[in-house]
C-alpha cells in the first residue's frame, strides 16, 4: 500500500489558516505556492510547487475519508489530499515550528540522511529539500531541530513484513523531523 507524508502543526500557534487546491495529489507535510485564486472560488487560492523565490504555506489537512475497517487503513500514511479538493495549509512565521515525516524531505545527497542543524528549501517540487548551509537566496528557510522515532512494529502474522529479528510485522515507525522556521517571506 502506499505510503504518504505525515504533518503535525507543533507550534504553529498564530498561522493563518490557507485553503488551496491543486491539480494532482498533494500530501500532508508538502509546501506549496500561492498560484493565485482558484476559478470559481473567493477565498481558495491555487497550489503550486514552490521555488526558492516563493513564500510557502505547509499543508496539514485533517485526516479523514480512509477506510476505517482495516487496522491498517487507519494510519496518517495512507492519506493524501485528493487532486481537485481542497485542503489546509498553514502560513509559516519566523520561529514557529512544525513537523514532517523524513520522506517529505529530499536529503543532500544518497550518502547524506537529514540531520539536526541542516537547513530546508523549497526547490521546485512539493517537497522540502535539505542544504548544508544557510542559504541567502530563499524566501523560505528551515532549521532541523529534532529528529524521532514513532510508532512501533506489531505482530501481523504473514500479511506483514518479515523483519530478521521480529518475524512477520505491520511496521508502524515513523521517523518526524521538527522544523523551525527562519524566514518565509
Amino acid at each position: 500500500m502506499a505510503k504518504h507524508g505525515i504533518a503535525e502543526s507543533t507550534k504553529l500557534q498564530g498561522c493563518m489558516n490557507v485553503s488551496f487546491v491543486a491539480t494532482e495529489d498533494v500530501d500532508n507535510g508538502s509546501i506549496v505556492a500561492n498560484g493565485g485564486l482558484a476559478t470559481g472560488y473567493t477565498d481558495v487560492y491555487t497550489a503550486s510547487k514552490p521555488t526558492k523565490t516563493d513564500k510557502v504555506y505547509i499543508v496539514i489537512h485533517p485526516v479523514y475519508g480512509y477506510d476505517e475497517r482495516l487496522a491498517e487503513e487507519k494510519n496518517e500514511d495512507n492519506y493524501t489530499n485528493e487532486a481537485g479538493r481542497i485542503f489546509r495549509t498553514y502560513e509559516l512565521k519566523t520561529d514557529r515550528k512544525f513537523k514532517v515525516s523524513s520522506d517529505m524531505i529530499k536529503p543532500i545527497d544518497e550518502s547524506t540522511p537529514v540531520a539536526v542543524g541542516q537547513y530546508v528549501v523549497a526547490d521546485g517540487t512539493y517537497k522540502m529539500a535539505a542544504v548544508a548551509t544557510a542559504p541567502t537566496d530563499a524566501k523560505f528557510v528551515g532549521i532541523v531541530e529534532t529528529i524521532e522515532e514513532t510508532g512501533f512494529p506489531y505482530f501481523g502474522s504473514s500479511k506483514g513484513v518479515q523483519t530478521s529479528d521480529m518475524g512477520y510485522v505491520l511496521d508502524t515507525r515513523i521517523v518526524k523531523v521538527k522544523i523551525r522556521v527562519i524566514q518565509n517571506d
